[in-house]
Formats: structure tokens, C-alpha cells, sequence
């Protein structure tokens, strides 16, 4: 994969397609956002150097939210790719099940009532 083409995963895009692909964010300046774009796009790109990800690796403009845009189709210093990731299509929906308070617990001092038929000696 080159420069010229996005890294994420089942993406087709790329710099002939479109017309603006964005660049990793420094891994020594910015560690933090630098680790979470990798951790968004996944994949095999988890095995690479992060020198090799920042100069080599691209994501294009739909895998970003609009509210991430700023001036001239600028990304924001902030800006993390969401939007049509594969890893996210994949996070199963649960069914949300309402809470219930627990019941008091009664008698927590009284003996436990035993079932065996045995006699104990002492």
C-alpha cells in the first residue's frame, strides 16, 4: 500500500479518487491522537513502525465526521477517524435489559438449614 491510497481496512479510495488523503498525526508530538487513529484503522497496520505509519500511511476524508472540518477542508487538531470504519460495523448490538434493585436479604444471621441426613458426632 502507498501513500496515494487510504490504509483503512476494505477502503478503496485513493489519491485519484479523492482529492485530499490525511497524513498520521506526529507520533512524537502528538502520541496520544497518534495512537488512537492507529487503533481506529486496526488491521495490519498495528505491526508497523510508527515512523513507517506517519510517512507512508493515509486515511481519506470519509472515514472523518464533518463536525472534525475546519477552514479550506482543513482537519481539526483534533480530529479522529469514525466514520466508516470496519472494525465498528462489527461491535454487536445488545438489548438493554432495565435494572432491577436488588431484594433485601433476610435472616443473614440465622443458621443455614442443612439437607443431609447424616448425624454429626462431637
Amino acid at each position: 500500500m502507498s501513500r496515494d491510497q487510504c490504509c483503512v481496512p476494505g477502503c478503496r479510495e485513493s489519491g485519484r479518487t479523492q482529492s485530499v488523503l490525511h497524513g498520521f498525526p506526529h507520533p512524537d508530538k502528538d502520541t496520544e491522537r497518534f495512537r488512537m487513529w492507529i487503533y481506529a484503522v486496526g488491521g495490519d497496520i498495528l505491526g508497523l513502525s510508527n515512523d513507517y505509519i506517519y510517512k507512508n500511511r493515509r486515511i481519506c476524508r470519509s472515514h472523518f465526521e464533518d463536525k472534525y472540518f475546519c477552514r479550506f477542508n482543513r482537519l481539526s487538531n483534533i480530529a479522529i477517524p469514525t466514520a466508516n470504519m470496519p472494525g465498528l460495523r462489527t461491535i454487536p448490538k445488545f438489548n438493554v435489559v432495565p435494572r432491577r434493585p436488588l431484594q433485601g436479604i433476610e435472616n443473614l444471621l440465622s443458621p443455614i438449614p442443612t439437607t443431609s441426613t447424616e448425624e454429626h458426632v462431637i
